[in-house]
């Protein structure tokens, strides 16, 4: 398998940093940096299996818990899974959570490295200032939507130090929040996880009252479906039957913002379920009953830990969007087409400057 990766830079400015000596070390003697490269590449590995292996945790747990009931263990397992499944998520969140989402939020971004670049960052910010609000469509979505974490550093983990150089980061602007399946928030310790991460259940009750507040979201248009249309070899977005968002922003006012990733359709091996096994109605059935794609999915290690192949995100200008409370289907298609040319543009234009001017791209 060959994946892009990026040298390590806290490694590589600790070696730049210190100056070359003849110390001589005995033979299979360990090193001081290699004993910090080691422990940071471990400390490293470990938040991200937080973030992204939960969901197999759990899946372990209940497996063990099936095996051993009736045992009384079992059953006392299984109750404290759904009792936190139920604990509620809402804010104020609490100071420890607030700190391991920012160590994730961190620790991944160095990690792949995970970056987010905007063609007007001003314009972008100047206006939600002054209270706009905005519909981030973030694309691929890949096996995992990873870049999302990107948008949490930016908006909710950031320095001080950073929003003050930009001018100034409102109440507003930080209250930015990242829209995903539903499902994953019924999974226990994910949903809170999740939460303090910057992301919530998508609905568009939820959307509709963010985005009239004056709010940023951001959300994976193509979702689901799109895993189940990806392709080797070809970036695939599920965005012409995609008018949903499209009528929500409208309502409210929202502009539109096309975002794409390079680098994510790299991140993960993957196996999905289909052909020959069972016919493709069957397999896209599932996902859409369950808002989960029916895969098998590996990065590092056979792991979910995800290769560290370069995530770079770039945000293209605002697509303007005239309020009207009853948009009619004619007007939704038309500002739908609009942002998928914005899209398809954003792509071709940034994907040499990103490592992937091979790359094809496909709207379905």
């Amino acid at each position: 398998r060959s994946v892009r990766r990026a040298p390590d830079a806290r490694d590589a400015s600790d070696v730049l940093a210190t100056p070359p000596t003849m110390t001589m070390h005995a033979p299979g003697a360990t090193t001081p940096h290699a004993a910090r490269s080691f422990a940071h590449r471990a400390r490293t590995n470990a938040v991200l299996f937080l973030w992204l292996g939960l969901i197999h945790v759990n899946i372990f747990i209940l497996a063990c818990a099936a095996v051993a009931y009736p045992h009384p263990g079992a059953v006392a397992v299984v109750a404290a899974l759904v009792t936190v499944a139920v604990l509620p998520r809402a804010p104020p969140f609490p100071r420890f959570g607030v700190a391991l989402a920012r160590s994730i939020a961190r620790a991944a971004c160095g990690y792949f490295p995970a970056t987010l670049t905007f063609e007007d960052e001003r314009a972008h910010l100047d206006a939600a200032r002054d209270g706009q609000a905005f519909v981030v469509g973030l694309e691929p979505h890949g096996v995992l939507p990873l870049s999302i974490i990107s948008f949490a550093a930016y908006y909710a983990h950031g320095d001080e130090e950073v929003y003050a150089m930009k001018g100034g980061f409102t109440p507003t602007m930080r209250s930015a929040r990242a829209l995903a399946s539903a499902a994953i928030f019924n999974v226990p310790f994910v949903r809170h996880l999740w939460t303090w991460l910057g992301l919530d259940p998508i609905s568009k009750r939820r959307m509709v009252d963010m985005l009239r507040a004056g709010r940023t979201v951001v959300m994976i248009p193509g979702g689901v479906a799109e895993c189940m249309a990806m392709e080797r070899g070809v970036e695939t977005l599920y965005l012409r039957k995609r008018f949903g968002f499209i009528k929500v922003a409208i309502q409210t006012g929202a502009h539109l913002v096309p975002a794409f990733t390079f680098g994510q359709s790299e991140a993960y091996g993957y196996w999905r379920l289909g052909p020959p096994f069972v016919p493709k109605r069957v397999a896209n059935w599932l996902s859409e009953t369950f808002a989960f794609a029916p895969m098998v999915f590996w990065g590092k290690f056979c792991s979910p830990i995800p290769y560290a192949t370069p995530l770079h995100t770039v945000v293209g200008k605002a697509i303007p969007v005239k309020q009207n409370d009853n948009p009619t289907n004619t007007e939704v298609a038309a500002k739908l087409e609009e942002f998928i040319d914005a899209m398809t543009t954003l792509f071709e234009t940034h994907k040499a400057a990103n490592g992937c001017s091979g790359a094809r791209l496909r709207v379905v």
